[in-house]
C-alpha cells in the first residue's frame, strides 16, 4: 500500500473501499497499480493517501514474488525460492524493517551480513551438530548468509574426527579356554531409565570363553546376581554334567559381597 501516487505506474482508479490498518483505523483506498522497488516488481499495489508510510505485507510478498523473508535481529533479506539470490534487503528502525532502497543497498547488505557471519559462528556449529554433525560443505549450500567470511575448512570438529578415524582391529585370541565352562566371563548393566514390562531395570550376562556363548538374565535389582548365577551353576551343572571352574568380573559390589564369597 502506497500514499504516493506519482511513484506508482499503470495507475487505475478503483472503487473506494476500506482496508483497516494495523493499529485498527481503517483508510480509504482510491486506486490500484504497479510499483518498482529495485529488483522488486510489485504489482496490486493500493493507493491510500491517508497513509504516512508505503506498508508491505509479507504474506502477500512471498506469495507475489515466489520468495521468502529471513528476519534477523537488525535486518531482513528477500530470497527468490528458485534461484536463491538475494532479492532485497530492509534494515531494522525501532520496531519495523525499513525496505533499503539506495544505490547502496547491496553493500550494505554485505557489510551487515559479514557482521553476522562474524558473530555466527556459533550459529554454524549449532545447525552443525543438529543436522548429527553434517558436512560443513553441505551446510554452506544451505546457509551461505553464514559462510561470508568464513571457510569450512576453518571449522574442525573434533567428534567428527574421532568418528572417522580407524582404529588398529582387535585380532583374534589365541588365548582361550580348551573346554567350555572352564572360565565364564560376567557383568552387570543398568539401571535403564525404561523399565520392562515385568519390572526390570538391570541385566547381568555369563559368557563362556571358549564357545563365546552367552545368557543374558534381567533383574529389578543387583541383589539378585548372587541368586541368578547359582541357578546358573545349578542349570550347568545339571545339563552340561561339568562346573564352573573360573567367574571372572570386575569386582564389583555385586559380585564381591558375604553372600557371593559363601556360595564360591
Amino acid at each position: 500500500m502506497s500514499f504516493d501516487t506519482s511513484s506508482v505506474s499503470k495507475l487505475k482508479p478503483s472503487e473506494k473501499y476500506v482496508v483497516s490498518t494495523a493499529n485498527g483505523t481503517q483508510a480509504t483506498v482510491v486506486g490500484k497499480g504497479s510499483f518498482s522497488l529495485n529488483k522488486l516488481n510489485l504489482n496490486s499495489v493500493l493507493i491510500v493517501p491517508s497513509l504516512n508510510f508505503n506498508l508491505i505485507f509479507v504474506s502477500q510478498i512471498t506469495t507475489s514474488l515466489n520468495c521468502v523473508i529471513i528476519f534477523w535481529p537488525d535486518h531482513c533479506v528477500f530470497k527468490d525460492i528458485k534461484t536463491r539470490k538475494m532479492i532485497g534487503y530492509g534494515t531494522k528502525k525501532g520496531r519495523l524493517y525499513y525496505l533499503d532502497l539506495t544505490s547502496s543497498s547491496s553493500s550494505a547488505l554485505a557489510q551487515s551480513l559479514s557482521v553476522t557471519s562474524s558473530t555466527s559462528t556459533s550459529n554454524i556449529w549449532l545447525w552443525h551438530k543438529r543436522f548429527g554433525h553434517v558436512l560443513f560443505g553441505y551446510l554452506k549450500h544451505l546457509f551461505p548468509e553464514l559462510f561470508l567470511n568464513a571457510s569450512p575448512p576453518l571449522f574442525k570438529c573434533e567428534t567428527c574426527e574421532l568418528a572417522k578415524s580407524h582404529h588398529v582391529p582387535f585380532r583374534p585370541s589365541l588365548n582361550k579356554s580348551p573346554l567350555p565352562f572352564t572360565l565364564i566371563h560376567s557383568d552387570v548393566w543398568g539401571p535403564t531409565k525404561v523399565p520392562t514390562l515385568n519390572g526390570s531395570c538391570w541385566f547381568v550376562s555369563f559368557i563362556d570363553d571358549h564357545s563365546r556363548m552367552t545368557w543374558v538374565c534381567l533383574m529389578k535389582t543387583k541383589q539378585a546376581v548372587c541368586s541368578l548365577f547359582n541357578q546358573f551353576y545349578s542349570m550347568v551343572a545339571t545339563q552340561y554334567k561339568t562346573s564352573i571352574q573360573v567367574l571372572r568380573t570386575d569386582n564389583g559390589g555385586e559380585f564381591v559381597n558375604h553372600e557371593m564369597e559363601q556360595f564360591l
